[in-house]
């Protein structure tokens, strides 16, 4: 017997425009910002640019796992490799 899963149940949770773990992010960012908003006045900044740069990457690179690839193309060592002797390559003809 095969089980089919609705096509509701398949789709993300979007409210207001973003899925449920930003939404999540987001909240927590928040009360992390009321709870230390009068004992450090810096900290809880902190908290919000947290939400504010999480946001910004979620909505420039939206495929899981999109960014790591970029990180680590940057981070790579990028050479050719060539199957000639240099020689060869510096001669001009």
């Amino acid at each position: 017997m095969e089980y089919k899963t609705p096509k509701v149940l398949e789709k993300k949770p979007v409210i207001a425009g973003f899925d449920l773990k930003t939404i999540v992010v987001i909240s927590a960012c928040f009360l992390l910002f009321l709870f230390t908003v009068f004992a450090s006045f810096f900290l809880s900044l902190s908290f919000i640019l947290i939400a504010a740069i999480y946001i910004k990457i979620q909505k420039k690179y939206p495929e899981r796992g999109e960014l790591s690839i970029l990180i680590k193309y940057t981070t790579s060592v990028k050479c050719i490799e060539v199957n000639q002797p240099i020689i060869s390559l510096i001669k001009t003809k």
